[in-house]
């Protein structure tokens, strides 16, 4: 048997010079980690992506607190916890900021994929979360909450986040919503993009979920009856949406 240990690391080191490879991120953007046995392997907080080697992976607790490594956890790491709580499936996180990708959460605008093999990897839609101040608690509950219907979303000033069963599968995610992106913002420069018609997107959508892609979310009666705790925070942001919408309405 091999070290999984070191092989999840190397995986995590990848990761980390694709995104540098690529311009997903400057300066010390983005982070990546990935679940081993009852911990998480993380990189270290204000390191630039193109300079993470193995011996700059810490090793957290699964509160986020670093057991051991070089460096310190960086401050967002509560969102990738709140992925691992929420969803059983997720052994990986992938967290950037790729230019196209990035600019749409700018602008607040969800991502409709046109392109039939991206609907079956992706999903129908790539929704954006609103701005949240880094480090909040209802940062961690959005995320919580988005990842029931999605394994990747766009965040309003805080890039892409991608989930996986495994750390080269969360990238790969981040890569293609990025790459989507791209190639739609060019065809809206040069006229309206073709939108697959629903009867097809239908078909698409069956293809993707009879590959086992998609959220694997826990149903009432699982053994520790997640799902319900789930939908009280759906609510709560429903709440506070409405609550936002009619101050807004009563200023005006």
């Amino acid at each position: 048997m091999g070290d999984r240990r070191k092989y999840l690391i190397d995986r995590i080191v990848w990761v980390c010079k694709r995104l540098d490879d690529k311009g997903f991120g400057a300066n010390h953007d983005g982070n990546v980690t990935a679940k081993f046995e009852d911990k998480i392997l993380a990189t270290p907080t204000s390191t630039c992506k193109g300079l993470v080697t193995p011996e700059t992976i810490i090793t957290c607790d699964k509160e986020g607190k670093k057991i051991e490594g070089i460096g310190l956890p960086f401050s967002e790491i509560g969102l990738h916890l709140a992925a691992y709580k929420v969803r059983t499936d997720i052994n990986a996180v992938v967290h950037a900021h790729p230019p196209f990708a990035t600019a749409m959460g700018l602008i607040g605008k969800n991502l409709r994929p046109s392109i039939p093999e991206a609907i079956i990897s992706i999903g129908e839609e790539i929704p954006v979360l609103h701005f949240y101040m880094p480090g909040s608690p209802d940062s961690e509950n959005a995320v919580a909450t988005v990842l029931q219907t999605t394994d990747v979303f766009m965040m309003q000033g805080n890039g892409v986040f991608a989930v996986g069963t495994d750390v080269e599968q969360a990238y790969l995610r981040l890569e293609l919503v990025e790459h989507v992106a791209k190639i739609q913002f060019y065809a809206q420069s040069s006229g309206k993009i073709f939108e697959i018609p629903r009867a097809d997107l239908e078909k698409l959508l069956e293809k993707r979920a009879s590959l086992g892609l998609g959220p694997k979310i826990k149903k009432m009666g699982d053994e520790n009856k997640q799902i319900s705790g789930e939908v009280q925070v759906t609510i709560d942001m429903i709440r506070e949406i409405i609550v936002e919408e009619i101050s807004k309405f009563i200023k005006s």
